[in-house]
């Protein structure tokens, strides 16, 4: 059995550095022919051009269609090799299209579960699963948290839809009260029309508002310390706002600007190529989600994308910086000296701060009229949760001292009091 192991082990690093090295076949010699094929999805070669090493060859990339067949979402973007390459290719290459990511988990008959859903599902679910773990440790019970969530969270998704309509109404009026009614509870035709049923506007600043009314009145009935349930919806909503974002990745929707920004209604980086290794190569990005950070011009209307071109992934920077944010209430619930409420203070701060960094890039954000001046409703809103994250800080010092996780089963204590020094305190 351990030669065994031996023997994997010894294969999946020979595998491993294969992999970081890479394997490049060798250049064709000079006067020598090579073959430059362009191969569609399927397989099938779409086109072959010979070219000769060392000599000019003219390669025009063969007609395809915008679409996939199978997906009518995903549109062709460009080809595996930039035309800027097409002069250095000196060996047999095979070029494939690529196109946009498909945003459907699954499809059946004519509806199709849409990764925007299933990410806020999966994130919603992961945070119920943590909280009911958490809440146990304060010595309540799992009913205590599941009573809540069942009506919290639909309650927090209207919040979130009714939000979102109050800053896009234009989208939503027109053709009287019921049609209008339609759209809002999500029939985009404004009629019965289940084809094209779905909440596709939703805003995290008004499910975070509604959950946290919600929360307020629910523990105010069960007599429940509301900063122990604040505290768990902190951890809960971070998480599952990290999962939801990915949705957005899959509708190409909340991105940011194009990549090196614009002056004058012109790309700085004009350059397509440039653009992409700026992600690649610069950021570091996953090609998977640099390729599907190539969007068309007017996607969602010519002020969001005014350029074809790539984007800046600014989901995946929140989503980043929310698991960073995650990881750290993680942290902090287990040192005593953490006073409970400071986790909830924490996420209004630090959420707060990351949605202002992000929405200095996003193209699409909701705004509203203030006196004759344009605002950004999240920064606005942000701006409030970080004042709001403070003074609560200030506030569970001043009025709640002595409650902190200090009282809770697996909480560390970071001070250098050893045991003697700690009995001497208790006793005196």
């Amino acid at each position: 059995m351990k030669r065994l192991w031996k023997a994997t082990l010894l294969i999946l690093i020979t595998l491993g550095f294969s992999g970081m090295m890479g394997c490049q076949s060798e250049p064709t010699p000079p006067g020598e022919t090579f073959i430059v094929s362009f191969v569609d999805e399927n397989g099938t070669t779409l086109k072959e051009i010979t070219c000769v090493s060392g000599e000019a060859c003219e390669i025009d990339p063969p007609t395809l269609s915008q679409t996939r067949e199978e997906c009518s979402s995903c549109y062709f973007t460009r080809w595996s090799v930039f035309p800027e390459d097409y002069a250095s290719l000196n060996q047999d290459t095979i070029i494939r299209p690529i196109y946009t990511l498909d945003n459907r988990v699954i499809t059946i008959g004519e509806r199709s579960v849409v990764f925007y859903s299933f990410f806020i599902m999966t994130g919603i679910i992961i945070a119920l699963f943590l909280g009911i773990r958490e809440i146990k440790r304060h010595g309540l019970k799992s009913d205590d948290l599941i009573d809540g969530f069942l009506w919290i969270v639909p309650v927090a998704i209207l919040g979130s839809r009714l939000w979102y309509v109050v800053f896009e109404w234009d989208q939503f009026a027109g053709g009287g009260f019921f049609p209008t009614l339609l759209r809002i509870i999500g029939f985009e035709s404004g009629t019965i029309d289940f084809s094209r049923f779905g909440l596709s506007g939703l805003a995290i600043h008004g499910a975070f508002v509604t959950a946290v009314i919600c929360a307020y009145f629910y523990t105010k009935k069960r007599k429940i310390d509301i900063f122990i349930i604040l505290d768990i919806v902190a951890v809960g909503f971070i998480i599952a706002q990290a999962f939801g974002r990915w949705g957005n990745f899959f509708n190409q929707e909340a991105h940011g600007y194009v990549v090196g920004g614009m002056t004058e209604n012109t790309p700085n980086i004009p350059i397509i190529k440039e653009q992409y290794l700026y992600l690649r190569n610069t950021l570091h990005l996953p090609e998977f989600i640099v390729n599907n950070m190539y969007i068309k011009a007017g996607l969602h209307g010519l002020s969001v994308e005014p350029v074809t071109g790539f984007y800046h992934p600014t989901f995946f920077y929140e989503s980043t910086l929310n698991l960073l944010g995650f990881a750290l209430m993680l942290f902090l619930r287990r040192i005593k000296k953490i006073y409970i409420g400071d986790l909830f203070a924490l996420y209004l701060i630090w959420y707060g701060a990351v949605r202002i960094f992000i929405e200095t890039m996003r193209t699409d954000p909701l705004v509203f009229e203030f006196f004759g001046l344009t605002l950004k409703s999240a920064i606005v809103t942000s701006s409030l949760m970080i004042l709001g994250g403070l003074l609560l800080a200030l506030l569970l010092r001043l009025k709640r001292k002595g409650k902190t996780y200090g009282s809770i089963p697996g909480a560390f204590d970071f001070s250098h009091k050893s045991k003697s020094q700690d009995k001497e305190a208790a006793n005196s």
